[in-house]
């Protein structure tokens, strides 16, 4: 009988051990994750193609391409910026 219960008293044992080490374990994985960085400020902006009613089409047409070119470019300059965020949070740098 003494046996039975120290064997039950040690299963118990055990499992809170293993409950406070695996909550150890998520504290230090929770303190160690290191936070994603604001964006930059830039990758939030939105672009207007300034064309203004009564503007002859092709003043338009070349307005609106510069716009549009603006905002490719800022769209490769932020997947740039993720692209080396994530390289660099995967090689811990």
């Amino acid at each position: 009988m003494l046996l039975l219960v120290l064997l039950l008293l040690s299963g118990c044992a055990t499992v809170e051990d293993r409950a406070n080490s695996a909550g150890d374990r998520l504290g230090e994985a929770a303190a160690e994750a290191q936070p994603d960085p604001a964006l930059p400020h830039d990758c939030r902006r939105q672009e207007r193609s300034g064309v203004q009613e009564g503007e002859p089409l092709d003043v338009a047409l070349i307005k609106t391409d510069q716009a549009l070119g603006r905002a490719n470019a800022r769209v490769r300059r932020c997947a740039a910026w993720h692209d080396k965020y994530r390289t660099d949070l995967q090689t811990g740098k």
